[in-house]
């Protein structure tokens, strides 16, 4: 079973990653992380700690823009 604290820490980074991008709805984030991920990676098999690290630089990409 994976640890359940996990939840909690992977939403309070995702907060942290939204507040970059305030003016993006929540549906405007999910579908851009998801397109952005890669057309031979499913997200539904994404690990949470590969996951993370890939939002995280996709963010600072689009802010370094």
């Amino acid at each position: 079973m994976r640890d359940p604290n996990r939840i909690d820490e992977f939403c309070d980074e995702l907060k942290a990653i939204w507040h970059q991008v305030p003016d993006w709805r929540f549906g405007q984030l999910i579908d851009n992380l998801l397109s952005a991920w890669s057309s031979d990676k499913d997200a539904f098999y994404a690990e949470d700690e590969l996951f993370l690290p890939f939002i995280k630089d996709y963010i600072n990409q689009i802010k370094n823009n």
